[in-house]
């Protein structure tokens, strides 16, 4: 069975509102060097409003 381990990555929530426009931007670049190095966006993790201020993030060991 394999076995994971788990990090996180914050996001400002502005760049999951659909249409912002505005020098917000995801964290691409972050995201691809993680995901060479391995690592899968498992869930969106929200604060107490529903916001996305993170993310979830997961590989194999």
């Amino acid at each position: 069975m394999p076995s994971y381990e788990y990090r996180t990555v914050e996001v400002d929530s502005q760049v999951m509102v659909a249409g912002l426009g505005g020098d917000v931007s995801p964290p691409i670049e972050q995201l691809n060097e993680l995901g060479a190095e391995g690592w899968n966006v498992a869930a969106p993790i929200t604060d107490k409003t529903g916001e996305t201020a993170s993310l979830l993030l997961q590989r194999e060991v």
